[in-house]
């Protein structure tokens, strides 16, 4: 009986052996470039009205890490002229910290996590540039040495504090999206914390409030 036990054991195991056979150099080289080239599709896009980045831009992004906590955003946004003989376009780099997450409704009976979810604090830093010739990346010799020291007015290098609002949507009813979210921020630039340090400008007046929404696809 022991032999014949033995025997089934070793017939299963040719069995498993079989069933999963050992990928070769190259396959593992083409899952490895799979992956590679995957990780490049977004997996949301997104809008934003103010923030130092334009009136209102709209761009890409990226999000990672175990919880999805880490974002990297693209950003292109316009200005209006205003005041100036026309409008200008703007870039954004943007760097996004989710450290947690809140679940308002309760888990459904399959066990996923509820449909509306609350993230207390978003952590963004983030470089923004404006096009246009009247902005400089160094400064100009029609100025004298060190007179706007090292501030450049092509780049701004940008913080903020938020919180956002995340609505899962109902698998049933998806089309293009799993995911949405309505979020707001408070942020401030080099120059403006430049200001309030030389020139003694009050807190109040550095910061900016902006709005936007997130649209999930994966």
């Amino acid at each position: 009986m022991a032999l014949l036990a033995c025997s089934m054991c070793a017939m299963a195991d040719d069995s498993i052996s079989a069933q999963q056979p050992v990928e070769s150099k190259y396959e593992k080289s083409l899952h490895r470039k799979e992956k590679a080239w995957a990780s490049l599709i977004p997996t949301h896009f997104a809008i934003q009205n103010a923030g130092n980045m334009g009136v209102l831009s709209a761009g890409i992004g990226w999000s990672y890490g175990k919880r999805r906590q880490w974002e990297t955003d693209l950003f292109f946004g316009y200005v209006p002229k205003h005041d100036s003989t026309r409008g200008k376009l703007t870039t954004t780099l943007k760097g996004n910290f989710i450290p947690w997450d809140i679940n308002w409704t309760p888990k459904t009976a399959s066990g996923d996590a509820g449909r509306w979810k609350f993230q207390p604090l978003t952590c963004s830093i983030y470089l923004n540039t404006v096009y246009g010739s009247e902005f400089w990346k160094s400064q100009p010799g029609r100025y004298p040495d060190d007179y706007y020291q090292f501030m450049s007015t092509k780049f701004r290098l940008n913080v903020a504090f938020g919180q956002r609002i995340m609505f899962q949507i109902p698998e049933s009813k998806r089309k293009r999206h799993n995911r949405i979210a309505l979020y707001y921020e408070v942020g401030t630039c080099d120059l403006y914390i430049r200001a309030m340090f030389q020139s003694s400008v009050p807190l109040k007046d550095i910061l900016g409030l902006s709005i936007g929404m997130k649209f999930y696809t994966l």
